[in-house]
């Protein structure tokens, strides 16, 4: 199936019409905003803005920083045998529970009488900086801001949840091999090990805002935040501590 690049062309198949959107304010690249005189140019502009607002909700919701945003919006050939609208035209998204950015379908209605129907599919291109591998990182690795770097990416058909800040990744541990400029999301990757199995650790209790210290064994090896058991040298006796830094545990009483 051909689709015709040019804006409002005739002919019987369905035809393509590309939209620049930057960054999330979405400032489209146009010339003045004029009343739609067709059903496709009615068609157009309804789809244009209702891709726009759920690409703007779900950048809000997923916590994207800037970003710039390309609208391939497909027009069915049949809207140019349909009378233009006296009225707004009713919009609608299918609901789902997770947007699927990489392909929205938009019901347009018109709600004269005898009134008539339309679906419209958008193909956004999403791109935005996110964290990558600047070189091949092996399983094991504790990352550094030299392994790293920000470079645009299209995001529209990731699956899984992206990264965008340095912070986010600095000082964890890359779970498997990474190939270079791949980029990193939080399934690669595991907080470090702070604690390992029979290493002698500080141990930190707090009661009633006085806090003690001494120290103690590991029994196994802990990351941040997690429970593990631990031995008082003093005592002998055996606890759960929550593991908080390198070599060191606290005890809530």
């Amino acid at each position: 199936m051909k689709f015709e690049k040019s804006a409002f062309t005739g002919g019987k198949q369905p035809f393509l019409i590309t939209a620049i959107a930057l960054l999330a304010g979405f400032s489209f690249c146009a010339s003045a905003v004029v009343t739609p005189t067709t059903a496709r140019k009615q068609i157009y502009a309804a789809a244009q803005k209702q891709a726009t607002t759920v690409i703007q909700r779900e950048a809000k919701k997923r916590g994207w920083p800037k970003y710039t945003a390309k609208l391939n919006i497909f027009v069915p050939a049949e809207a140019t045998q349909l009378s233009a609208c006296a009225k707004p035209l009713a919009v609608a998204t299918p609901d789902n529970s997770r947007i699927n950015l990489s392909r929205l379908r938009i019901d347009l209605r018109c709600t004269d009488t005898p009134g008539w129907t339309s679906s419209v599919a958008v193909k956004p291109d999403i791109t935005m900086p996110i964290v990558m591998a600047r070189g091949a990182l092996e399983r094991g690795h504790v990352l550094t801001e030299d392994d790293i770097t920000m470079k645009k990416y299209n995001v529209t058909g990731t699956r899984s949840d992206i990264l965008w800040r340095a912070d986010d990744v600095l000082g964890m541990t890359v779970k498997r091999r990474l190939r270079e400029m791949t980029p990193i999301t939080p399934g690669m990757l595991e907080a470090p090990i702070m604690v390992e199995r029979g290493q002698r650790i500080v141990m930190i209790a707090s009661q009633d805002g006085v806090t003690a210290q001494t120290t103690g064994t590991a029994m196994k090896k802990g990351r941040r935040g997690e429970i593990i058991k631990v031995k008082n040298e003093s005592s002998g006796q055996q606890v759960n501590a929550r593991v908080t830094d390198f070599g060191t545990v606290t005890i809530s009483k």
